[in-house]
């Protein structure tokens, strides 16, 4: 259906995309634990497979996106003790900022959004499942998974076992390997409402996705996102989970990954204290600037914030040159002429918009007018397809 290639984190190398069922694609990505505000960082991931969902209904696909909110973690309890609120209850009310937020930038692909305390149940299923097949024990209250018996352990994050033993998880002694993790954990999160055959407690965050996906998507899906950051312990622990609950391999079709968003040499995270919100940008920059900038880094690329007024000038100008034209209609088909081929590599969206500005440089001088808007054609549609309207503010 496509020449789509994008990079694949587990073979380290880009692969052309092919969906399980066409034209069915299912996509999971990773959402936020919603503790506070959405920020940049976040955003960046999220217009990224949000553009990704619509070039792949662009080539004619049905795309099913599903992200889990992770509604159930340390922070969340934290948050809320300091609110005065439930936790889940807090947990509800950040639910809400955050779609908000979502629409706010334009982020509309979004199939699904699913709380993870709603599967608590499936999680606690899928434990129980873990230790009837052999791949989990129970030590002093909690479950773990015992990551001895997964030979693919540290393959999507390309680790040897010598790298592995640098990067222990959840320190304890009742682990029978450092790189073991929790698959449910005693302590009480939620004031302890979830009873288990292990106690009250909680789900351990790894299975709280495959507990998410596993119902909707089935064992074997075709993309997964989310940050780089993930890939280790989270995508890695997925990943374990899910194979040997199913013994379907691979779990995932294409893991996809998107870079860190840096500023002053540093992550941009909550707990770094150096996030910038969304609803903080969106005072100065709009929700197409926004776009434009991250679509203007490659997703695989580091970025950091130094670029925003760039991308606001730009965006203007291209919107000045698009004027020119009465509005043009969506090229017909899938072709979207080199704009398309650079999108086709990786998802190039850096070379696309090069060439969408070049275009429409080139057309706006051109003494045919119509001749001119075939030429701006593609580049207005391809623009359109990545999410930004060049009409919008004309």
């Amino acid at each position: 259906m496509s020449r789509l290639r994008l990079y694949d984190t587990l073979s380290g190398r880009k692969e052309t995309f092919r969906a399980l069922a066409p034209p069915r694609v299912n996509m999971f990505v990773c959402g936020p634990t919603v503790q506070s505000a959405m920020h940049l960082g976040h955003a960046r991931t999220y217009i990224f497979f949000d553009a990704l969902a619509r070039y792949l209904g662009h080539l004619g696909y049905d795309v099913f996106y599903l992200m889990n909110i992770t509604d159930i973690d340390e922070k969340i309890t934290s948050a809320a003790a300091g609110a005065g609120e439930d936790p889940l209850e807090y947990a509800r009310h950040m639910t809400s900022s955050l779609k908000e937020d979502f629409r706010m930038l334009n982020i509309e692909t979004v199939s699904k959004f699913e709380p993870v305390s709603e599967h608590v149940d499936e999680a606690i299923r899928q434990t129980r499942l873990l230790l009837e097949k052999g791949f989990a024990y129970q030590a002093g209250g909690w479950v773990y998974f015992d990551t001895a018996k997964f030979s693919r352990w540290g393959r999507l994050s390309h680790q040897t076992k010598k790298d592995l033993a640098l990067r222990p998880l959840e320190l304890s002694p009742a682990k029978r390997n450092l790189n073991d993790f929790g698959l449910w954990r005693p302590e009480m999160l939620v004031e302890g409402r979830w009873a288990s055959p292990w106690g009250l407690g909680s789900p351990g965050w790894h299975i709280q996705d495959t507990a998410v996906t596993i119902p909707l998507l089935g064992p074997q899906y075709d993309i997964h996102g989310g940050a780089y950051e993930l890939v280790y312990p989270h995508h890695e622990a997925e990943m374990a989970e899910a194979e040997s609950l199913s013994g379907v391999r691979p779990f995932v079709r294409h893991w996809v990954h998107t870079n860190l968003l840096k500023t002053e040499g540093a992550k941009m995270s909550k707990s770094m204290g150096n996030a910038v919100t969304v609803k903080e940008a969106l005072k100065s920059f709009s929700a197409d600037e926004i776009r434009l900038f991250f679509l203007s880094i490659h997703y695989r690329k580091e970025a950091g914030l130094t670029g925003l007024d760039a991308a606001q000038k730009r965006l203007r100008k291209m919107r000045v040159m698009a004027r020119k034209f009465a509005r043009v209609e969506e090229m017909p088909g899938p072709s979207l002429g080199e704009f398309g081929r650079a999108l086709d590599d990786d998802f190039d969206t850096p070379r696309a918009l090069r060439w969408a500005e070049a275009t429409l440089m080139a057309a706006s001088k051109h003494a045919d007018r119509d001749k001119a808007r075939r030429m701006a054609a593609p580049a207005v549609a391809g623009m359109k397809v990545l999410g930004v309207d060049l009409f919008e503010d004309s």
